[in-house]
């Protein structure tokens, strides 16, 4: 590692929890590069213990519903800590974090505002909402000296939807968050956490399990996996369903949907897990039917780990899995799309792990975690060239 780094940067999201998800190992690249790092997201006393110790942390609250007195502090408070530490670049995601760091980056003149684009969540709404929310997402693109979308088509939705022009964007090697960890996704260290989970949950070893890793809302398509689990249930006695995933207050499932994921006796919903590898282990096939996504994290976790996908055709999907090859790629917002290429896994356990196998191998050769985190910390290094500032 450099001695005394002369070049800082400054890493905001509005919650702790993408910071933990999407950051690990690129921060301390990052230190290793030169660059003095700091933290910016909401309070948590047990993200410090995480972090680097040469890392600063420094909470902020960003409320997530549009608060006006709440939000001009919050700009007040990232203006003045720009203006302190005189960061040479500042890179935000999550759409709060976002909308109010590029406004104070802009005001307090950093150089380098690099707008990490996860999603677009406009793109799920409608009327005045999606209004207002695409009025948000020009703001930031706008005043972002750089915009990192997560997938390759993201840029021609951006530049399409009047976001931003292609010129300014520009895509980490593959695309996704930040790839897959290949040595902790490796389905040769978990032997025993197949067994542990089934017998937790009473799942029998000759059952085949279809499992999700999601927030529990309408827009990952939970409502349309619970009902074609339901259709696949009445033929095939041996499947089950294993859901992983909190609930959330917005975009919340249809009730029926929510009485059947409590009252049918082979569908198993564990919540929010800090670790999901011992889940992901005891699934035989992952299906994630979301109406929109970043890119599909997920998707390339399960097949890490040696599972078939079945995801929709949507931006980010697309680009996680190779269709008919890694899994299969449906039309969203259907139950009967998810139907047939389920019910073509569960019969055939050959099918299962030659995709399965065809998976890992694209994860290892595509997105792998550490050549994203050295293309990461190379572009931060080029961005700073560019103004004279390379460390």
């Amino acid at each position: 590692m450099k001695e005394s780094p002369q070049y800082s940067l400054c890493i905001l999201t509005t919650v702790s929890s993408s910071i933990k998800a999407f950051y690990q190992g690129q921060i301390e690249a990052l230190n290793e590069a030169g660059f003095k790092t700091t933290v910016v997201c909401s309070d948590d006393e047990k993200l410090k213990e995480l972090l680097p110790k040469q890392t600063k942390y420094h909470p902020v609250s960003f409320s997530r519903i549009v608060s006006p007195l709440q939000d001009i502090n919050a700009i007040y408070k990232l203006f003045r800590l720009f203006k302190t530490e005189k960061f040479n670049i500042v890179q935000y995601s999550t759409p709060k974090a976002s909308l109010l760091s590029s406004i104070a980056a802009f005001l307090a003149g950093v150089p380098c505002r690099i707008y990490i684009l996860w999603g677009l969540y406009y793109t799920g709404q409608t009327s005045v909402k999606r209004f207002i929310l695409k009025s948000f997402e020009k703001i930031i693109c706008l005043l972002s000296t750089h915009i990192v979308p997560i997938a390759h088509e993201m840029i021609s939705l951006a530049e399409s939807e009047g976001l931003a022009k292609a010129s300014k964007c520009e895509v980490m090697l593959n695309g996704s968050a930040c790839g897959v960890d290949l040595q902790r996704f490796d389905p040769k260290k978990w032997p025993k956490a197949r067994d542990e989970i089934r017998d937790k949950y009473h799942i029998p070893e000759r059952a085949v399990v279809i499992g999700v890793v999601a927030r529990l809302t309408g827009d990952k398509g939970i409502n349309e996996l619970v009902s074609a689990f339901v259709e696949i249930a009445e033929e095939i006695s041996y499947v089950h369903l294993l859901i992983v995933g909190g609930q959330e207050e917005k975009d919340k499932l249809h009730p029926q949907t929510e009485k059947t994921i409590k009252t049918h006796p082979r569908i198993h919903a564990v919540g929010w897990q800090q670790d999901t590898i011992p889940y992901y282990m005891a699934m035989d096939i992952f299906c994630l039917p979301t109406y929109r996504e970043g890119f599909g994290e997920v998707n390339l976790e399960s097949q890490a780990l040696g599972l078939p996908v079945v995801s929709t055709n949507v931006i980010g999907p697309r680009e996680s899995i190779k269709d008919s090859e890694t899994g299969f790629l449906v039309e969203p917002k259907s139950s009967k799309a998810i139907v047939e290429p389920l019910k073509r896994l569960i019969l055939d356990p050959d099918m299962r792990r030659n995709i399965g196998q065809r998976g890992r191998r694209r994860v290892e050769q595509m997105f792998d975690r550490k050549d994203v985190i050295q293309a990461v910390v190379e572009h931060r290094s080029k961005l700073l060239a560019r103004v004279g500032r390379r460390p």
